[in-house]
């Protein structure tokens, strides 16, 4: 089961490094690596969707990230609390030149909504990527999960400045400050990394990398988590503003659960 999840997590991690078809009508249709930005300019995000022809998402109806405005949004009660069957995981961190990425060992799940989606990574946004009534965060975390290959649910926690963060205390020290891996033996208790408080706010989206596909059910906790000021900026150093800007909503709806 470590295999086939690790195997998982490491397809889904090349389809977010992205190889794609060419979409130029000068140039043959083959499989190539292209080069993508979080920076304004020829390969940033306002070009992904014409980079080539698997990135034409991006440039969809149902593009994350949103920003959530909190009076616009209803507490719908048929929606539940997540349940978490989280363990812990060995530490492997990897730097993609996107991110800053933890890949997770063992077998860690959440039911959302009565679906059991099983967690393959979690990595790292300075500034947020989602905003809160137009309000950036210094730092967000998405935890990605997988049910089936069109239906992933990412859990965004937004950090705000305050007590020392206990992962970033351990391992900030060791993240790769570019492209790069450190692995040790260590165990991280993977719930400890979340708020106590489960409340969320829940869309429907994408991925808020090429190929930016429209497979997401996006549940952004309202608890943030803390991080020191020299943390956050230290790690804002490494990330480098690797967030996409906010995208429409369109004719999406955003709905609550509050605990």
């Amino acid at each position: 089961m470590h295999q086939e999840i690790k195997a998982v997590a490491l397809v889904l991690m090349a389809i977010m490094l992205s190889s794609c078809t060419s979409n130029k009508a000068s140039e043959p249709q083959k499989t190539k690596s292209v080069s993508w930005s979080h920076h304004k300019g020829e390969i940033g995000p306002e070009n992904w969707a014409n980079l080539c022809d698997t990135f034409s998402k991006c440039g969809g109806k149902a593009q994350s990230p949103i920003n959530l405005v909190t009076k616009k949004i209803a507490v719908d009660d048929s929606l539940t609390a997540p349940t978490f069957s989280y363990g812990e995981s060995k530490v492997d961190i990897i730097n993609n030149s996107h991110t800053v990425q933890f890949n997770i060992s063992g077998k860690n799940q959440v039911n959302l909504d009565g679906k059991e989606y099983t967690l393959l990574q979690f990595h790292y946004h300075a500034l947020s990527e989602h905003t809160i009534d137009g309000k950036y965060f210094p730092l967000e975390v998405h935890f990605v999960h997988k049910h089936s290959d069109t239906d992933f649910a990412v859990l965004g926690v937004m950090f705000e400045e305050g007590e020392k963060n206990e992962l970033l205390d351990k391992y900030l020290a060791d993240f790769p400050t570019s492209k790069g891996e450190f692995k040790s033996d260590a165990d991280i208790d993977l719930l400890s990394l979340l708020p106590k408080d489960k409340s969320y706010y829940n869309s429907q989206g994408s991925l808020t990398t090429p190929p930016c596909s429209e497979v997401v059910n996006w549940y952004v906790l309202k608890t943030p988590v803390t991080a020191s000021k020299e943390q956050l900026k230290q790690f804002s150093k490494i990330l480098n503003n690797n967030y996409r800007p906010i995208m429409p909503l369109n004719d999406r709806a955003v709905r609550a659960y509050s605990e």
